[in-house]
């Protein structure tokens, strides 16, 4: 068995978290020892099965034998949106404007880490919902792998039941596909901050399943 060094460990979540059915995990070590495994799975599969191929995943591709009474296994629904602590949150929103072109700059926290994107484009009023849209997307791209790429497909602002809507469509391609994720948001107060929470309300899950927690 190789040492459960730090890079080992994240090995073992990625590979946990490509497990069917599995959201997200964590291995707990003590004493240079596999003491705990946590995961986070949705309710598509019996809790028995899964933890049984964490065991054989583990074993077949770190000749690790880890005890099945280790793994304890929590499910959540996922018909509605899943959400950790460790979401991706708006943080700020600021323009940098000289007539002709409009700069973006947003601010987004994960954890206790701050990320910032900036995009620039041409000053109009639907091109400005775009360079927000793409403010916020080069920020996410920071905490996603390199092979993973956004691209903004619409963006717009509806009235719906007697409120405006924030909706985004972003495509999530990455070497084994692309996905359109579509996301939502009420426009309270600032235009620009639901334009930016859509866009995390369409990312949020997905990146959360793709990084580290």
């Amino acid at each position: 068995m190789a040492e459960l060094t730090k890079e080992v460990i994240n090995s073992m979540e990625e590979l946990i978290n490509r497990v069917q059915s599995v959201i997200s995990s964590r291995v707990i070590t003590e004493n240079g020892q596999i003491a705990e495994i946590h995961v986070l799975a949705d309710t598509s599969r019996n809790a028995k099965q899964i933890a049984r191929d964490v065991q054989s995943v583990l074993m077949a591709e770190f000749k690790v034998d880890v005890n099945y009474k280790i793994i304890s296994v929590a499910q959540v629904e996922t018909s509605g949106r899943y959400y950790n602590d460790e979401r991706i949150a708006f943080t700020n929103l600021t323009f940098a404007n000289n007539g002709v072109n409009l700069e973006a700059t947003v601010a987004l926290t994960k954890g206790s880490e701050m990320y910032e994107g900036v995009y620039k484009g041409v000053n109009t009023e639907r091109n400005k919902n775009r360079i927000i849209v793409n403010a916020t997307l080069e920020c996410v791209s920071k905490i996603l792998p390199d092979d993973h790429n956004l691209i903004l497909e619409d963006v717009d602002i509806y009235s719906f039941a007697k409120k405006r809507i924030a909706i985004v469509a972003v495509t999530h391609a990455t070497p084994q596909g692309e996905e359109l994720l579509v996301g939502s948001s009420i426009v309270k107060k600032d235009e620009g901050e639901a334009l930016v929470k859509a866009t995390l309300d369409a990312l949020n899950r997905r990146v959360i399943s793709t990084v580290d927690n």
